[in-house]
């Protein structure tokens, strides 16, 4: 039986071989390229891009009339208010929270939820009223479907050619400033109108 070797030749060796870190290369990750990252034909078709020179590109209407200088932040707003308001009335959600919510906040039920959906309903149904169909499909084109101006244009004055984009965006700009004061006038006459409600429920004080 041959004996245990008892040399210790070449252990320093190994073990500088294990303990001594390694240099690692790092091989840089180049992501892929797209060769090309431009909208399909079909997203290109939709009525909400607009060419601006040979860019297509997909336009807020309402930030466009407020850098124009055609409405104020008032219409801009109340343009804000209205698309809520739609939203909500239609699809039934609504995503403005913003705040942190208080302490003593009570959570909704599915009561409450109706009863909310039920007044923003009702707000847009007596803006359109007070403003009149027209104004309220406007709404509904720039706001609700995003549509660019010359999308409308094609719908709504076809006969005007070229010049149809510019009608078109004089007709929403008006529309919105005269949505500022419907929204206030709207809001005063649902108040009122509680205030009545209440006023009967109560009864007379004294």
């Amino acid at each position: 039986m041959p004996a245990a070797l008892k040399s210790r030749a070449g252990l320093g060796d190994t073990i500088r071989q294990f303990s001594t870190p390694k240099t690692i290369r790092k091989t840089a990750f180049i992501p892929a390229k797209a060769e090309d990252n431009s909208p399909t034909p079909e997203r290109m078709a939709k009525g909400d891009f607009e060419w601006q020179g040979k860019k297509r590109v997909k336009l807020n209407t309402v930030n466009a009339l407020h850098m124009a200088g055609d409405i104020d932040g008032s219409a801009v707003t109340a343009a804000k208010w209205w698309i809520c308001d739609y939203v909500f009335a239609n699809h039934g959600y609504l995503d403005i929270l913003n705040d942190v919510l208080p302490s003593d906040y009570v959570k909704g039920d599915v009561h409450t939820f109706a009863i909310s959906r039920g007044n923003a309903a009702e707000r847009i149904g007596m803006i359109r009223d007070r403003l009149g169909l027209c104004a309220h499909v406007r709404l509904e084109m720039m706001l609700a479907r995003e549509l660019s101006f010359s999308a409308m244009a094609e719908a709504l004055v076809p006969a005007k050619g070229t010049q149809g984009r510019k009608v078109v965006s004089a007709q929403c700009a008006l529309v919105l400033e005269q949505l500022c004061d419907a929204y206030t006038q709207v809001r005063r006459e649902i108040r009122d109108r509680i205030e009545r409600n209440k006023a009967l429920v109560l009864g007379p004080s004294g």
